[in-house]
């Protein structure tokens, strides 16, 4: 561990370089030769399946006489097989994450769980629509700390919603994204939520009487956004043109889509789709290289240059009292 904390958003070359040998090349090292050894288990099952599978290509063939069923059968058979042998892979890539992940948590002076944690403002997301409904969710890479004396928590979430065919159901994705609790000193006299414009589907957004819409001084921001509020006074104390721009500006920079936060109690509730980050990368080449590091670092950095641009565009907005 360093002996000091390491300040992501001040992060060049040499102190990468630097952070990247105390703290993550011995990881990445010290689980190559585990790879190493998972990956030869995996190409010996990996043949075994793409045998099988021709087996299973051909019997089919035989039996029906029709190319596209054996094709069809020999490719299952096939991704089964490679399921299966992917597994010790999979199980060195898991280990590989955490162990990493936890070091450069550390190394910033945060805390970091892989999974089995209890996401925090879950509720207040869903009761607020920060979040879609859904049948099934789940929840990784959880990220805690404080900045700025503001604790804050960010972490990893996917919904789902089964949705019937006329083949039975799947599961299709309604968010994959990163959520984001900035929690103030002082809690808020009401509630705000932020939400992009929807056009002329903004009436669906409309899902609570008691807020009521809050008009935007600047024009390009309205078209861009649309404010919800119990207390008008406090919503534009607020939602002011530097905190909107700011929000643009991060859309942008986190590469994600429909940006939405809410101010309520003492919290600002950030969800962005962003996609999946902080992964380890291809299992198939060798996993001591600065390039895996330098890529998960910068997507922690990135969201470490949201609460940053939050807190700071917030810096002489907070409540009094």
């Amino acid at each position: 561990m360093p002996d000091e904390t390491v300040n992501l958003l001040n992060l060049d070359d040499t102190s990468f370089t630097k952070l990247y040998a105390s703290n993550i090349q011995p990881i990445l090292a010290g689980n190559e030769v585990g790879r190493q050894a998972a990956m030869k288990t995996y190409t010996f099952r990996r043949n075994l399946g793409l045998a099988g599978a021709s087996a299973v290509g051909a019997a089919t063939y035989a039996i029906w006489g029709d190319v596209l069923n054996a094709l069809i059968f020999g490719g299952m058979a096939f991704a089964g097989a490679h399921y299966y042998a992917y597994q010790p892979l999979g199980v060195v890539a898991n280990a590989t994450k955490a162990q990493s992940l936890s070091a450069i948590a550390r190394a910033i002076g945060c805390n970091f769980q892989l999974g089995a944690f209890a996401p925090q403002a879950l509720d207040n997301f869903k009761e607020l629509k920060l979040l879609p409904s859904c049948d099934r969710s789940s929840y990784t890479d959880c990220f805690g700390g404080a900045y700025h004396g503001c604790a804050f928590t960010f972490y990893e979430g996917h919904l789902e919603d089964r949705v019937q065919t006329k083949n039975g159901s799947r599961w299709v994705t309604v968010f994959r994204g990163q959520l984001i609790r900035i929690a103030f000193p002082k809690k808020f006299h009401g509630t705000t939520v932020v939400r992009r414009d929807a056009g002329l589907f903004n009436f669906m957004q409309r899902w609570a009487t008691e807020l009521k819409r809050v008009g935007l001084v600047d024009s390009r921001l309205e078209k861009a956004f649309e404010v919800y509020s119990n207390d008008q006074v406090e919503a534009r104390y607020l939602i002011h043109p530097v905190f909107m721009e700011r929000l643009l500006a991060l859309e942008t920079q986190f590469k994600g889509k429909r940006l939405r936060c809410a101010f309520t109690e003492g919290d600002l509730l950030i969800a962005v789709e962003g996609g999946d980050k902080f992964e380890i990368g291809s299992m198939f080449s060798k996993l001591d290289d600065i390039e895996r590091a330098r890529a998960i670092v910068k997507d922690i950095t990135e969201i470490m240059r949201v609460i940053d641009a939050v807190l700071t565009a917030e810096q002489g907005a907070l409540p009094t009292s």
